[in-house]
């Protein structure tokens, strides 16, 4: 994950700190007051069809002069990008010379794209990715100072922190508008973690038994977390549990939280 260094919009006697999440899908924007932790603001949009990238940074503009919530002084701002774009290497191989090699092995990448990387903290994974270099050109010359970061980073970091004392194997499936999330864990170990673009409760039980006979998950025994745009009621659950035993709906703790869309 990226922070610059000059914060020259940032008001650090500030109480609250903005989180946007960004796909070509939709945004979140969510303004959260440190000291009592309560959200002030929160805004979820979403498209009706996919936008390019000048489109989305049109809306983040528009929704700016929209919401006068949006113009307070901030302590922090970060803005975490959601797409497929994206490669996750182990660290103890991973150079950051060699940023463009890792996502060629999975993805397009043009000569002109920006690749950055996140690097958390006390977990054994690098992701590679792309943002969109104009939305953070806009949140640069808009604050002087930020950070980004990938929403996969924000989804595994969250999952191997709960489950790093259990090492039994566990199925974590994220749904986000057209992209689901994948992520099999063993305490802190990943076992996998890819995205698949999805539009029907037929592509994603397609995805998910097929990742369980690849890593000979028994669909009776495995438990399978579910997170995102997903309820009890819907069709996605149903042809989950229509072929996994065990299924269960991940209960939000923090309402203060942003909803990738």
């Amino acid at each position: 994950m990226t922070k610059p260094e000059s914060n020259n919009n940032i008001d650090y006697n500030s109480n609250y700190r903005l989180s946007v999440q960004v796909s070509l899908n939709g945004l979140s924007f969510l303004i959260l007051d440190d000291a009592s932790s309560v959200t002030h603001f929160k805004k979820e949009i979403d498209f009706p069809e996919s936008h390019n990238p000048d489109e989305v940074l049109s809306k983040i503009e528009s929704t700016f002069n929209q919401f006068e919530e949006l113009l307070m002084p901030l302590k922090d701002v970060t803005v975490i990008h959601q797409n497929t774009l994206f490669s996750l290497v182990p660290k103890a191989i991973f150079q950051e010379d060699n940023l463009e090699h890792y996502l060629k092995l999975n993805t397009r990448v043009f000569p002109t794209d920006f690749i950055a990387y996140d690097r958390p903290d006390n977990l054994d994974f690098v992701l590679v990715y792309v943002p969109l270099t104009n939305v953070n050109n806009y949140f640069f010359d808009r604050y002087g100072g930020f950070t980004y970061l990938h929403s996969s980073t924000v989804f595994i970091e969250k999952m191997l922190l709960k489950e790093r004392n259990d090492q039994s194997l566990k199925l974590f499936v994220k749904l986000n508008k057209e992209q689901m999330d994948v992520l099999v864990t063993s305490g802190k170990n990943i076992q996998l973690f890819n995205s698949f673009h999805y539009s029907t409760p037929e592509d994603f039980i397609y995805y998910i038994l097929f990742i369980a006979e690849q890593l000979q998950l028994n669909p009776e025994t495995i438990p399978l977390q579910l997170s995102g745009n997903v309820s009890e009621k819907d069709a996605y659950f149903d042809m989950a549990y229509t072929y996994i035993r065990n299924v269960t709906i991940e209960k939000e703790n923090n309402p203060n939280t942003l909803q990738i869309v």
